[in-house]
């Protein structure tokens, strides 16, 4: 059987949903199987992020958002969550003007949940308001 090379955008999906899959089970693992997954999971979102998107590519936006989440539920890591998110975020702020309408309306639903994200987890950090612009 031939391969056929993948591209970065299905590449990154692909490493992406492994992630996700490790970061469910972790969700009810113990002991040195929640290590065993937290690893996994840890190892194929910095896998898919080292892959080379657009900032406002939904994937991009998609895996940001659920590697910061991994990072703040799972990891217990709020610092590196807000990092994540907070990058993810601003890059595609700095962008989202030169998007056409349906790639707006696809990134712009991911970047308000990277916002809620940053807002409550800063709120629950104590750190009270953050200075997210709005749309």
């Amino acid at each position: 059987m031939l391969s056929k090379p993948c591209d970065g955008e299905a590449k990154a999906f692909f490493v992406k949903m492994v992630g996700d899959y490790y970061r469910y089970i972790s969700e009810n693992a113990k002991g040195a199987k929640l290590e065993q997954v937290k690893e996994a999971a840890l190892a194929s979102y910095n896998d898919a992020n080292a892959i080379e998107l657009a900032a406002c590519n939904p994937i991009k936006l998609g895996l940001a958002l659920n590697f910061s989440v991994f990072h703040y539920e799972v990891m217990k890591n709020h610092s590196m969550a807000c990092t994540l998110a907070d990058k993810a975020l601003q890059e595609a702020l700095d962008k989202i003007d030169e998007l056409e309408e349906d790639d707006f309306r696809d990134a712009k639903s991911i970047i308000e949940l990277l916002k809620e994200n940053l807002t409550l987890w800063r709120e629950e950090e104590g750190a009270g308001e953050n200075d997210v612009d709005d749309l």
